[in-house]
């Protein structure tokens, strides 16, 4: 019994060890430069609803200026702006999948919560990036991504 318990709290002392030298500070989850491609598309906007921006979340203003419907869904992306360049945020992400629409002239509020992928953001310069899809032939489908530049001053 004496050898089990010494070693279960060997163990724990490992566990603890490991863990303890495994925390990081956000600039270690910067990742490599971002890729995406940004439509300047004025058709559909994306922007934060002013008096929501935390550095756990925000509000996002998705409006379709256009006479076309859109879809969308749950997904987004946050990347960090370091030395001028857009990089990744190296977090494992977990979605849902339905789509939404958004009818022409329609203006949707998406909450977005961060805290528990991201984590609670360090001062910085930020951008949200969300895909947006439309049908152009029966059964054919265009996305694009949109994104929104906030900042993160404390």
């Amino acid at each position: 019994m004496k050898k089990s318990l010494k070693f279960t709290l060997i163990i724990l002392g490992i566990l603890v060890i490991g863990l303890t030298g495994c925390s990081k500070k956000q600039n270690d989850f910067i990742g490599e430069e971002s890729t995406a491609e940004i439509t300047t598309n004025s058709d559909v906007t994306l922007s934060i609803k002013e008096g929501t921006l935390t550095n756990t979340g925000a509000t996002i203003l998705l409006k379709n200026n256009s006479d076309k419907s859109y879809s969308y869904g749950n997904p987004y992306e946050l990347e960090i702006k370091k030395d001028g360049q857009w990089h990744h945020i190296n977090v494992v992400l977990y979605f849902t999948l339905p789509a939404y629409g958004i009818k022409p002239g329609e203006t949707k509020e998406i909450e977005l919560n961060w805290k528990g992928s991201y984590g609670k953001l360090s001062k910085g310069t930020y951008r949200i990036i969300k895909g947006i899809s439309y049908e152009y032939e029966k059964n054919k489908y265009e996305t694009f991504s949109l994104a929104v530049e906030f900042n993160i001053d404390n």
